[in-house]
């Protein structure tokens, strides 16, 4: 990734934003100075939720927004006051980039992904694999019928790059379905992870985040319940279907990991309710006093987020007999909770 200094005529963002990528001679992106870097950053995955034109259509004048707080700047003020002229231009411009987004995705998942195939193969490691097969057992998935749906395989002897050091390992692999119905990228589950941060992989460098669909519905519903990780989604899919654990009409998707990035928010922003499972680590504070479990509510809307409380993780809770429906008729409003966001 190529960064470039600030030109010129932003000179009043200096020493506010990190990793600057020109997009085109009159866009920037870059980290906000407001909300800072999102929660998977990295340098080859950097922060771009802040943008800047040279000249924007509305003054001529350089002017900035990010997408994900709301905050904007030009060079003569910088609030989070919105005129009408200035939301309509963003939602506008969002829209724009949001739709760019997931073309590039779609493009990807079309010439790569889906005409490699790389997890066919995987899952035809998996149909004689006595290992991949006893993994799957012990984690719950004991349908052949549910596996070969989710098509899961086995990589058996896939190199970790990990945290502490480099070394060879089964993996278990499965094929994220995302709205579109293609398949955006392969998952990996370490299987002998030597690290607790070796222990998921993707096989594609997509840079972004994938919205996992167990179901493969091809669609968002009206109501939906986020899923902290894929593989916990599946399990949530099957208990729902085996023992009705959440209503017909609640969607099932699995997110990557904790954080709520800026393609979540734009693919469910037409939901009327957001369930949110998230694992028991979300709801302790850090050392600000913040919750990731309230900052992931507070990006998609306090009012239509209803909260999960389960004081495991879901999958290993489904796996000890819990009874997933009680706990989703117990979903709270986020400031019931009494937590930080």
């Amino acid at each position: 990734m190529n960064f470039i200094p600030l030109p010129p005529e932003l000179a009043g963002l200096e020493n506010r934003v990190q990793w600057v990528q020109q997009v085109n001679p009159n866009e920037l992106h870059m980290s906000c100075p407001a909300c800072g870097v999102q929660p998977h950053h990295s340098d080859s995955h950097p922060s771009d939720r802040f943008i800047v034109w040279i000249e924007s259509r509305l003054s001529g004048k350089p002017f900035g927004m990010c997408r994900s707080c709301g905050w904007k700047w030009s060079s003569d003020k910088s609030d989070a006051v919105w005129t009408e002229e200035e939301k309509a231009a963003f939602a506008a411009k969002r829209r724009e980039l949001n739709e760019r987004e997931e073309q590039r995705i779609r493009e990807y998942a079309e010439t790569v992904v889906m005409k490699q195939k790389v997890y066919g193969k995987y899952m035809q490691g998996m149909a004689t694999s006595t290992y991949g097969k006893q993994y799957l057992y012990n984690r719950g998935f004991t349908s052949d019928k549910w596996n070969h749906f989710f098509g899961f395989g086995i990589i058996e002897d896939f190199k970790c790059t990990g945290y502490m050091s480099t070394y060879y390992t089964p993996a278990i692999t499965i094929p994220i379905v995302g709205v579109s119905g293609l398949v955006e990228q392969v998952k990996l589950r370490v299987a002998e992870a030597k690290h607790e941060k070796d222990r998921f992989r993707n096989l594609y460098k997509t840079k972004t985040q994938h919205i996992y669909l167990p179901m493969r519905e091809g669609k968002i519903n009206n109501k939906v319940a986020i899923f902290e990780g894929e593989f916990k989604s599946c399990t949530v899919a099957m208990d729902k279907a085996k023992n009705k654990s959440l209503p017909e009409d609640v969607q099932i998707i699995g997110t990557q990991g904790k954080g709520i990035g800026a393609r979540m928010q734009y693919t469910l922003e037409n939901c009327e309710v957001i369930y949110l499972c998230l694992d028991p680590d979300t709801f302790i504070p850090n050392e600000r006093g913040d919750t990731t479990i309230m900052q992931a509510a507070k990006k998609l809307g306090y009012d239509r987020v209803r909260i999960i409380p389960i004081k495991q993780k879901a999958d290993d809770a489904i796996l000890q007999g819990f009874n997933l429906r009680n706990a989703f008729n117990m979903a709270v409003k986020p400031n019931q909770l009494g937590l930080k966001g």
